[in-house]
């Protein structure tokens, strides 16, 4: 998402911003993100009609806008955004005050700390995001595409937590302070298995020569 922009045409990238312009007048937020968008297109040809193409096009983006404590955003204020935005596409909110935000982000709630992540930010008011925990790794991507793929409507956004990532014990290196010794043991069966020295000599008793 955070690229995304660039695949949009200029149509597109217009609406998003002037979504983004319209919320921001008219509930003050303090920190808006865009994490998905969608643009369905479709195509009409027919051999009766002079004009041989005609396209409609239709966008829709999802956004996380988080609000300062104290403000309210009800479902009326809600639809009155999106009657607002209408003629631009449409849209979908998730509206959440920051001390919330805030909260399920240190409780390693999937969602808020992969949009911080990997979302789009569009608008930002005093240095809000500063506040926010530290952005979290990649070694989260599989659990992330794994919620998506899920829950792809992201109705079950609040209860996903993120999860230890396992990592793979570190090798043990040698101590190249210690050496191996060699042990040469050397066996004559000539006259029945007599034990020699290293030259070949015979060795009486039990003594075994170590080299």
């Amino acid at each position: 998402m955070t690229n995304y922009i660039s695949q949009l045409n200029g149509k597109e990238k217009n609406a998003l911003f002037c979504i983004k312009k319209l919320i921001a007048a008219m509930i003050k937020p303090l920190v808006i993100y865009c994490f998905g968008c969608e643009v369905t297109v479709r195509t009409k040809r027919s051999a009766f009609i002079t004009k041989q193409f005609k396209e409609e096009r239709h966008f829709t983006c999802d956004m996380l806008i988080i609000m300062p404590d104290e403000s309210v955003i009800d479902e009326e204020m809600k639809s009155e955004i999106q009657e607002m935005t209408a003629h631009f596409g449409r849209l979908n909110m998730l509206i959440h005050p920051l001390g919330f935000v805030l909260k399920q982000m240190n409780e390693g709630n999937l969602f808020f700390n992969w949009v911080r992540k990997n979302g789009m930010l569009l608008f930002e008011r005093n240095a809000t995001t500063q506040l926010m925990p530290e952005v979290i790794g990649g070694e989260y991507k599989q659990q992330a595409e794994q919620f998506y793929s899920t829950y792809p409507q992201m109705e079950n956004y609040l209860e996903q937590r993120l999860q230890p990532v396992a990592t793979a014990a570190p090798q043990k290196k040698s101590d190249p302070s210690i050496k191996p010794v060699e042990i040469r043991l050397t066996l004559d069966a000539t006259n029945g298995w007599q034990r020699v020295n290293a030259t070949g000599e015979k060795v009486a008793g039990n003594e075994m020569p170590v080299v």
